[in-house]
């Protein structure tokens, strides 16, 4: 109040005396330094004490004399050496009216209790620069307290509502600030300002109140989650009678006086909807991971773990649905095609995944994903058997390397009995179905390998289904004459098997922005895949790959046949490079300089790189723990820039593939082994073996015994094997890729996304082509909610759509959707009027038809892979389609750009153009 009083002086005089009526024994002698001046504080119990302290007059400052003698005591001389004249009685509201430089007081600020006591702390917790000006000069509560809430507690000065007041008490240092205010101002000012704190809650006050009342401002929101369950719906009679016991045990934290319902229901509301945005702020992530903590012990306290799974925002609500999920899959291996557990099981992953932790446990749900997944394959059987090694090379490469794919992540397993054992069910009928279709596909190989004499592919050029090479012919017959065309790096990624190059190819598309291409005269819209040479070894793959021809050698060997194939026999410029001379020896280089250099200049047509990471990883570490993008694979991620800066196309292959040791298999001893997965032909061939011979055998007598079972070794314990006959070993990827699809000098073809479609998440289908083309279904198993299935023989559903016959029910004879709008006469006038348009009819068939398969909304993937266009065609195509469908602008077919889905109104699309 002094110093309030010399702000006051100030403005009539520079520097000089103020007079404070007062009590001196209870006022402090002081100096103190004011807005850079010092001011002296000097109690004086006497007229002759004032004279004496007045000598005490700073120069350039301040002397504040307090005393209780009357103005006759004092007399006129003394008084003439104060400013006014005369003694200022210290009113508190009144400095605190002129530090808010207001003209008056709301009375509501005023008329309270302990008023003097409000009006002293204000005093005491104004900041060195002073407090706001009250607009329009008078000085409201509201004014004064948000000034108070906004300086001490970090808190906005306007615009406070119950998000902020949960931000605020969210941060570990609310409670020092609450804490250091109270220390410094006194308590009244604190309990005046949480009161208004709480206010600005509106229908959650009361609750807020009563916990601030308390000293709990760290668990506001701890307790606001756990009534955001508590006070939820959807219980049952006996959960609804927990939540209300879950209530009372939270009662002592209220004190005397329990908050209405609606009050903690607006609380537990309003935590639900900050959350809901926190989760996905990295600057707030420690703050919400306490919170979120803290909340999982108020619910443990309160005895209300049995309704944890209700809750969207618990971290034990999370664990409670991935729960039920595994309780789901652990029925899978036993459930038919009539069974509820594949709805269930899309249920319990619908639930996981609009829990609000979701989005920031991917690496701890990626195991829940992927069973998901194989679960969608395993409900499915679509694909047909065959016993012909070219369908089941297409199949490996279109359904097989996914669904090994998904089984690693699946394998990275759950911290817990009940949910490992959801995992391990799954795994184990995966493992068990896959263990079948790779011995099919190894008796196959068996049996053509004798007759594949100088075999070039393995399918006739032109036979409808993606190119299958022997990698021998890989070089003189595609690389070659790709690179005469515009220039090519050829990747051999040692060891990659196709499982594996589903992760590469993604990582390059999505972060290095490379498309995926057809190859050249291959219309198949599906990745190509070759045949390793046998044993599926380096030396042997490897070698045949490089030279062009079945031999067997090193990198000498390799060097010699390279050379050879591509200046004398191809004759075009090229270079190989190995491991070492990859590896820079400049200081600033990403890779070796031969082979910056070499990519840079376009006249060297043909660059081909030999990268060994995922190879050497089946000695030294875990391939099937490691996500295989451009960053893990040495050198990849600067040679997928170099190329881009050049111009050239990319070839992307491998040697041979793998199998991942997982700690479960069996060693078989020989005498004559040639690898961890092959062997000489001696002694009988056991369960889980393969015998084959013929020219592409490099072994002893072109015969030898071949792995087929993963979990089958002849070698020491490692990390993972190849040499074996599995489709994992033996099927590889060959990918072309292109860095700009307007600037494409070989004019390859865009693919569509390779994934099969029940690889994406909530991409709902039913169980059969037919349920699909979508009218009349005649299903096993049909679930509006369970995810479409691969096809049967292409590289994706919607290729198996075409095959059998996708618009026209099997039984019924009926049209689809897809093909009744596209044949009705509203359609015909649309087709003229519009004009010419690239999309055709079949294209808007099979969009329609997996649209209303989808009820009326897909993943824009599952759109693309529809049109059997890449991703990057589709905005354009859907368009198209737009002009097509939307008949006077009204919404049949639209896009959720920021869901990345397709929609159709089915209703509208059957009314607009007549369909019943």
């Amino acid at each position: 109040m002094a110093l309030a009083i010399v702000d006051e002086a100030r403005e009539k005089y520079p520097v000089g005396v103020v007079g404070v009526r007062g009590v001196p024994d209870r006022a402090l002698k002081q100096d103190v330094l004011h807005r850079g001046e010092p001011v002296l504080i000097r109690p004086a119990e006497s007229a002759l004490a004032v004279r004496e302290v007045l000598s005490e007059r700073p120069d350039g400052g301040w002397l504040v004399v307090v005393t209780d003698r009357d103005d006759d005591d004092l007399g006129a001389g003394i008084l003439a050496h104060f400013a006014w004249q005369r003694l200022r009685s210290p009113d508190p509201w009144e400095a605190v009216r002129h530090r808010f430089s207001a003209s008056g007081i709301d009375p509501t600020l005023t008329q309270v209790t302990e008023s003097r006591d409000l009006a002293a702390g204000l005093l005491a917790a104004a900041p060195p620069h002073g407090w706001p000006a009250a607009p329009a000069g008078i000085l409201t509560r509201n004014h004064a307290l948000s000034a108070v809430a906004s300086t001490h507690f970090d808190l906005e000065q306007n615009g406070v509502d119950a998000l902020a007041v949960l931000r605020w008490t969210m941060r570990p240092g609310s409670a020092a600030a609450v804490a250091a205010l109270r220390a410094s101002s006194g308590d009244r000012i604190v309990d005046e300002t949480l009161r208004w704190v709480a206010q600005q809650c509106g229908s959650a006050a009361d609750a807020v109140a009563s916990l601030l009342r308390h000293g709990e401002i760290a668990d506001v929101m701890p307790v606001a989650v756990t009534l955001a369950l508590l006070t939820g719906d959807g219980f049952t009679t006996d959960e609804q009678h927990e939540a209300q016991l879950a209530l009372v045990r939270l009662e002592p934290r209220w004190g005397s006086s329990r908050p209405s319902d609606r009050a903690m229901q607006a609380l537990g509301q309003t935590a639900r909807l900050l959350l809901a945005d926190l989760v996905h702020d990295r600057r707030w992530s420690e703050n919400v991971d306490r919170a979120l903590r803290r909340a999982d012990e108020v619910v443990a306290q309160c005895q209300a773990d049995g309704l944890a799974g209700f809750s969207d925002l618990l971290p034990r609500g999370l664990r409670a649905r991935l729960t039920t999920l595994a309780g789901a899959l652990r029925r899978v291996p036993s459930a038919n095609v009539t069974s509820p557990v594949w709805d269930e099981v899309e249920g319990a992953w619908s639930r996981v995944q609009t829990h609000a932790l979701s989005a920031t446990s991917q690496r701890e749900l990626a195991p829940f994903h992927a069973a998901v997944r194989l679960t969608r394959w395993l409900g499915s059987d679509l694909e047909p058997k065959s016993v012909e090694l070219l369908a089941l090379t297409r199949q490996h490469m279109r359904t097989g390397a996914w669904v090994d794919a998904a089984v690693n992540d699946v394998l990275t397993g759950a911290d817990g009995d009940s949910l490992a054992a959801g995992l391990g069910a799954v795994s184990g009928a995966v493992r068990a179905r896959r263990r079948d279709e790779e011995r099919a596909l190894a008796r196959a190989l068996a049996e053509s390998s004798p007759r594949m004499v100088g075999t070039r592919r393995i399918d006739e050029p032109g036979s409808p289904g993606a190119q299958v090479w022997t990698l021998e012919s890989l070089l003189p017959d595609l690389v070659i004459p790709m690179a005469r065309t515009a220039p090519v790096l050829l990747l051999v990624m040692d060891g990659m098997s196709a499982a594996t190059a589903t992760e590469v190819v993604e990582d390059a598309v999505a972060r290095h922005g490379w498309y995926e291409a057809a190859l050249p005269g291959d219309d198949a819209a599906a990745r190509a895949a070759g045949l390793a040479v046998l044993p599926s070894l380096t030396e042997v793959s490897r070698c045949s790959m490089l030279t062009g021809r079945l031999s067997r050698g090193q990198q000498a060997a390799e060097l010699k046949g390279y050379a050879e194939l591509t200046s004398a026999g191809g004759k075009i410029t090229a270079a190989l490079f190995h491991k070492k001379e990859v590896d820079t020896r400049i200081a600033g280089w990403a890779i070796g300089d031969e082979v910056g250099r070499a990519i840079n200049d376009i006249e060297t047509q043909l660059v081909t790189v030999v990268l060994n990471t995922i190879d050497d990883a089946l000695d030294r570490s875990d391939p099937a723990g490691t996500t295989w993008t451009a960053d893990a694979i040495k050198h990849l991620g600067p040679l997928l820039a170099r190329a881009r800066a050049a111009g050239r196309t990319i070839v992307m292959t491998a040697d041979h593939g793998h199998v991942v040791e997982r700690r479960a298999g069996t060693q078989r001893s020989y005498p004559d082994v040639s690898s961890g997965r092959s062997r000489a032909v001696t002694g009988t061939v056991e369960d889980g073996e393969v015998e084959v011979s013929g020219p592409r055998v490099l072994a002893e007598d072109h015969r030898a015994v071949l792995a087929v079972d993963e979990d089958l070794r002849y070698g020491p314990l490692k990390a993972g094997y190849h040499g074996g006959a599995s489709a994992a070993e033996v099927v590889v990827p060959i990918i072309a890729l292109v860095s700009d699809p307007e600037r494409n000098p070989h004019g390859l073809q865009l693919l569509p996304p390779q994934a099969p479609v029940w690889w994406f998440a909530n991409a709902p289908t039913s169980a059969t082509p037919s349920s699909l083309a979508g009218a009349a279904p005649s299903i096993a198993r049909a679930s509006s909610s369970t995810l479409a299935t691969a096809s049967a023989a292409g590289p994706t559903l919607f290729d198996a759509l075409e095959e059998v016959e996708p618009n026209a029910d099997e039984t019924s004879g009926e049209l689809s959707l897809g093909r009744a709008v596209v044949e009705s006469s509203v359609y015909g006038g649309q087709r003229r009027v519009t004009g010419r348009l690239i999309v055709t009819d079949e294209q808007v068939t099979r969009l329609i038809d997996v649209l209303a398969a989808g009820s009326g909304r897909v993943p824009d993937v599952v759109a693309a892979t529809a049109l059997r266009l890449n991703p990057v065609r589709l905005r354009g195509a859907l368009a198209q389609v737009q002009q097509l469908l939307n008949l006077d602008g009204y919404p049949v077919l639209g896009a959720d750009l920021s869901a990345r889905a397709v929609t159709l109104d089915v209703a509208l699309l059957r009314e607009q153009f007549e369909i019943r």
